[in-house]
């Protein structure tokens, strides 16, 4: 494992952007919004994905210099065309969007079309929680796993994303896989079986071994056919409300995961309820839950909790652990 300092990390994504001729202020503000994720604990998205991310580049699939316009406003909500520009920015851009309609009508929707990957989707409702909103977000993807009872992978990943403002904020970031692909790959370079079946085997069989999932996208739905429903329904949402492109249509007519779907939604929680009631119910929640006896197998957690401690770690460390052959491929750029 490298040991790379948060500067380093920031000046080696610039440097590499800044090779691809992306505009000074736009590569500042993305190499910024992969080193927060990963800062914060989400390496696969962070860190592990940039090399996959500047393939997409390389291709021609992402706009470096591309940035989202509205093309269409109703009230509320609002529908964006995001030129294939890079999904970090858009969902920045579009997220500082949603939340202005929002302090206008209360609540406030952007749909997203030809976006990219965003990496950790969850990053776009934090900023909405750690200024006061709640959010809810998804995006669609490139068909990763078999619809509960089919063989072949028909279905995306298509995250459900929510955050509420607190001390601290609470935020989940759930795939509707078991496993995400990012927190699969984590699992391959550990070389570490996964805590529990992840997916079936070429025989049908459940596993815990990532190496055979990362091959065989055969990826267990979350909830079983629960998660592979909302998938579904995910990516009909998603479709209707931004008049973008399909999980079908990502798969068999683009042939990658570019000009994907996504949206965001922000809810004004000043409109909702007085300031101190608030403060007050959210940390009896908080509180009511973390007095659960722990089970024998670890201690009580709330999602989301967990991002300070990584941040800590990485200020007493000097830097984030990136494993070798990322951190190769990352130089290597």
């Amino acid at each position: 494992m490298a040991l790379v300092a948060i500067k380093r990390l920031q000046e080696e994504y610039e440097r590499i952007l800044l090779a691809r001729d992306m505009d000074g202020e736009m590569a500042t503000k993305l190499a910024a919004g992969f080193v927060e994720m990963a800062n914060e604990g989400t390496y696969s998205h962070g860190i592990n994905r940039f090399p996959v991310f500047i393939d997409q580049v390389d291709k021609g699939q992402i706009k470096l210099n591309e940035v989202p316009k509205c093309v269409n406003s109703m009230g509320a909500l609002e529908q964006w065309d995001c030129n294939f520009g890079p999904g970090v920015l858009n969902g920045l851009i579009c997220s500082e969007r949603a939340m202005e309609l929002a302090r206008e009508h209360g609540i406030g929707m952007v749909g997203m079309r030809n976006s990219n990957h965003w990496m950790r989707g969850g990053a776009y409702v934090l900023k909405m929680a750690r200024q006061g909103f709640a959010g809810i977000a998804s995006t669609n993807s490139i068909a990763v796993m078999p619809a509960w009872g089919g063989k072949d992978h028909r279905v995306g990943s298509n995250p459900l994303i929510m955050a509420i403002a607190g001390d601290p904020p609470v935020v989940v970031d759930c795939s509707m896989s078991q496993f995400s692909y990012g927190q699969l790959q984590n699992y391959v370079l550990a070389d570490k079986q996964l805590p529990v079946v992840g997916g079936f085997d070429d025989n049908g069989e459940l596993t815990t071994d990532p190496h055979i999932l990362w091959e065989n996208k055969r990826l267990l739905p979350m909830g079983f056919w629960k998660g592979s429903s909302m998938s579904i329904v995910l990516d009909m949402m998603l479709t209707a409300i931004t008049g973008g492109n399909s999980v079908p249509a990502l798969t068999e007519d683009m042939g990658g995961e570019f000009g994907v779907s996504q949206f965001l939604i922000a809810i004004d929680l000043s409109r909702t309820m007085e300031k101190d009631q608030f403060a007050r119910e959210m940390k009896r929640i908080r509180d009511y839950v973390l007095a659960s006896e722990p089970a024998e197998t670890g201690s009580v957690m709330i999602a989301g909790s967990e991002m300070q401690n990584f941040i800590d770690k990485h200020e007493k460390a000097g830097g984030i652990e990136i494993h070798d052959e990322i951190w190769n491929q990352i130089t290597a750029l």
